[in-house]
């Protein structure tokens, strides 16, 4: 389903070259609920962007549905983050020209959907999440939490193979980072998604399948 092999993600920094990622090896053979955790500067978003083809590593292998991610195009890349995985950044990157219903629709759009059935599915979604009221308002006029939880059903509306999550919680406080985990892990199993979660919120690893840790390059499963 997923695997890399012996990725390494040098930057260079001067006449420095900082070593992020060193031989790793990673690979998914299931649907789980995967994190993924260490300090700051350890190659958590490093690790993800690779996974979302966002970066291209030094070295390394991505098999992704028996495609060799590295070796495609820029346009056929694009087509595989639109087919097979959602995002969802800490900062939400929410569309601030687009109201709510616009913002859940569009990858949809993207992928070839009417606007009309597109909007529908987006407003189930909506009535699903409590947000109904919220559909014709712009982002910067919601909360923090509702932001957050409108980026996530952005990112799971188009039923992704892989769910790719970079501190999803980071900027929340305890009972919308609650909200959000169960709206993450409750449509990542109806949708039969594999969600990647780097965190440092040890009560969302409790929740996840298994975890591990970014040590000197590689992963370490904890």
């Amino acid at each position: 389903m997923l695997t890399l092999k012996n990725i390494s993600q040098n930057y260079l920094q001067g006449d420095s070259t900082i070593r992020v990622l060193s031989k790793l090896n990673f690979s998914v053979n299931s649907v789980k609920n995967i994190g993924i955790i260490g300090p700051s500067g350890s190659g958590k978003s490093t690790f993800l962007n690779i996974l979302g083809m966002i970066e291209t590593p030094t070295f390394g292998e991505y098999i992704l549905h028996g495609n060799n991610c590295f070796n495609l195009s820029q346009n056929l890349k694009t087509e595989m983050r639109r087919k097979f995985i959602g995002y969802i950044f800490q900062n939400n990157q929410l569309l601030e020209d687009f109201n709510v219903l616009e913002n859940i629709a569009f990858p949809l759009i993207l992928n070839g959907e009417s606007f009309g059935q597109a909007k529908k599915k987006s407003l189930t979604l909506l009535e699903k999440l409590g947000l109904k009221n919220k559909k014709f308002i712009k982002p910067g006029l919601l909360s923090g939490g509702e932001q957050q939880r409108i980026a996530i059903a952005r990112a799971l509306i188009k039923k992704p193979f892989l769910l790719l999550a970079d501190e999803p919680t980071g900027s929340l406080d305890k009972n919308n980072s609650l909200l959000v985990m169960d709206l993450i892990l409750n449509m990542a199993k109806k949708n039969k998604t594999t969600s990647i979660i780097a965190t440092h919120n040890l009560d969302i690893i409790k929740r996840l399948d298994i975890c591990y840790k970014i040590e000197k390059g590689k992963l370490i499963e904890i």
